[in-house]
């Protein structure tokens, strides 16, 4: 079985192993110290005392965001293509190509975790379009 672990826990693996090979083990460590120090709930959203501290930034993608704006949320997508992206009801959408592209283990294998962890925040709360 292949857990998937929450956008704050991706980053702080990338952060602490540095490019060192990581274990489940390692991930699950990092889960749980994360939750006992009070920084993520169980469910790896960043609690009131995290964001008050200053540990975790809270960003909200907001609508009619100039491309500069949204890309200063989601790095990521600088790689891709801009015509690959369209305004729709305010908020950027990608094309069904690109968000197959996305989630293709091809393309995922080549990403950093922060990466991963972009598009994943990124497709939270979108409609799947495939």
């Amino acid at each position: 079985m292949k857990v998937i672990y929450p956008a704050l826990v991706e980053q702080a693996i990338e952060e602490l192993a540095a490019g060192q090979n990581v274990t489940l083990d390692y991930k699950a460590q990092v889960y749980q110290a994360l939750i006992k120090d009070k920084i993520i709930d169980e469910f790896g959203l960043p609690t009131e005392y995290a964001l008050k501290q200053g540990y975790v930034e809270s960003i909200t993608e907001k609508p009619d965001l100039e491309w500069d704006e949204f890309l200063s949320i989601y790095p990521i997508f600088e790689k891709c293509e801009r015509a690959e992206f369209e305004r729709i009801n305010g908020f950027w959408e990608v094309t069904v190509d690109l968000q197959r592209k996305l989630m293709s283990n091809t393309f995922q294998a080549k990403l950093t975790n922060i990466e991963k962890a972009q598009i994943q925040e990124f497709l939270l709360g979108r409609q799947e379009a495939i």
